[in-house]
């Protein structure tokens, strides 16, 4: 069992503990004198400061004695203490640790682990020397379980910052660009927290049509609405006692946003036709590729379940952003790959790595993933060369003028001599259709527009020719 569930902290000593900051994708760390009364703040006479808007100029001052305390001195965004977990520690009617705002001007004892959250910035108090990871374990000893390759400095503070997280309920929101890895930490951090052995549940907002949003959230009463023929239980009831990861959170329609809120206020769900809530004990995760803060202040989102969401934030950076972890990730899903399919691993030529390693990865771990799949497939005597290494290039536009010499670019409109297709021969006017939708990527919306005709003329043709319907434009 750890010490820091079994025994009160030691006094402190000099230059036993240190405050990490992290903030904006950095961190630092500011050792403490025994003795010491330190300002923090956003103003430059601040001996920790801040610089972030969404810190006060003077917005807390922390005692160094005999104990360590922090007082909030009257900040615009206030201070939340996430306190470090204990066998004293009690859950509230909602299943939450404690974690709460400070009263201003009133001084609260810290002991290591303990997460402080000044506006935006985390500030984490732990013994000097010591990582966050090994500082906090959950009440088990569980470690939070990290990705295959975790070698990038901010990839490894975004991961203590998750291992700290997952000891209590605080709700965390991921951010970062698509396919950078969001779900990985999410399940990474249910699997080291106290509900590791209760249901996971992954929903992605952006996937389920909003007409079926509410009904899969939230469940309905038999004959609710048309087509609700039996009774419904949603998937938050049905995660009761587990963690709900709500991906592309920035695409919940504000209408479920609103009901969505309700439920983490009150850790209550009411089935669609039904009057009757229903308790659910549940621990939420959200991700987004979204900058939230510009989305509420658009109007998009609701700035009351953002800051409901983002009790404390991971930020993932891109996979160009940490090129240290390119040559370990390829080689990983390499092994992978080749152990699920039963093949050879083939040598990775030097060449084929410089290739990976010039490259902007807009598609990150995913498309990473994606590449090296492909290029053991392609492989040849064993080896992978950068011939095998198809990554993905922007689209091009395609070039109008390559339809016809009376196509003006300008305009944007396909100029026939006769208005309508009908007049061509059905041979020309075929393969004029067929040269469109490759040059637009069968996207017949786009594909109609360079005609000069309707969708619905373009869709007529494709049926009287008998071709086949790319996707739909």
């Amino acid at each position: 069992m750890s010490e820091l569930l079994t025994q009160p902290p030691p006094p402190p000593r000099e230059g036993h503990f240190e405050l990490a900051v992290y903030m904006r994708q950095q961190s630092r760390i500011y050792g403490l004198t025994l003795g010491s009364v330190l300002e923090i703040g956003r103003a430059v006479e601040c001996q920790i400061r801040l610089d972030d808007p969404s810190v006060s100029r003077n917005h807390a001052r922390l005692y160094v004695g005999s104990e360590i305390e922090i007082e909030d001195l009257g900040s615009a965004n206030g201070t939340t203490l996430v306190r470090a977990p204990s066998l004293e520690d009690h859950r509230d009617d909602t299943g939450s640790d404690a974690h709460r705002p400070l009263e201003q001007h009133r001084r609260v004892h810290l002991q290591p682990g303990d997460v402080l959250r000044i506006g935006a910035v985390i500030v984490v108090l732990q013994r000097k020397g010591r990582s966050s990871l090994s500082e906090l374990k959950s009440p088990s000893d569980a470690v939070v379980s990290r990705p295959p390759v975790l070698v990038d400095p901010d990839m490894r503070r975004a991961y203590e910052l998750v291992a700290r997280a997952a000891a209590s309920d605080i709700s965390v929101l991921i951010l970062g660009e698509t396919g950078v890895g969001k779900e990985v930490t999410a399940e990474a951090l249910h699997r080291a927290s106290p509900r590791r052995d209760s249901p996971f549940l992954r929903l992605n907002c952006a996937a389920l049509p909003e007409s079926l949003l509410e009904s899969e959230l939230f469940g309905h009463e038999r004959g609710a609405f048309t087509g609700a023929h039996a009774l419904k239980v949603g998937l938050l009831e049905a995660t009761d006692g587990g963690t709900v990861f709500l991906d592309e959170i920035g695409e919940l329609p504000l209408g479920t946003q609103a009901k969505l809120l309700r439920v983490l206020e009150e850790r209550m769900v009411t089935r669609v036709g039904s009057t009757k809530p229903k308790r659910i004990d549940v621990r939420f995760v959200t991700a987004t590729n979204r900058d939230l803060s510009k989305e509420v202040k658009n109007g998009r989102f609701r700035g009351d379940l953002y800051y409901r969401i983002s009790g404390l934030v991971v930020r993932l950076p891109a996979l160009r952003q940490r090129p240290s972890e390119v040559e370990p990730l390829a080689r990983h899903f390499l092994r992978g790959f080749c152990e699920r399919s039963g093949q050879p691993e083939p040598e990775l030529l030097a060449p084929a790595l410089e290739r990976l390693k010039t490259h902007q990865w807009p598609g990150n771990v995913r498309e990473l993933k994606n590449v090296m799949e492909r290029a053991a497939l392609l492989a040849n005597q064993g080896v992978i060369t950068e011939e095998e290494i198809l990554l993905e290039q922007p689209e091009p536009e395609p070039d109008l003028n390559d339809i016809d010499d009376d196509f003006d670019s300008d305009t944007a409109v396909f100029h026939a001599p006769d208005p309508s297709l009908l007049d061509r021969s059905e041979k020309g006017e075929r393969d004029r259709i067929v040269r469109a939708l490759e040059l637009c990527g069968g996207n017949q919306t786009r594909a109609a527009k360079m005609l000069g005709v309707s969708r619905r003329t373009l869709i007529n043709r494709l049926e009287q020719f008998n071709l086949p319907r790319p996707k739909k434009g």
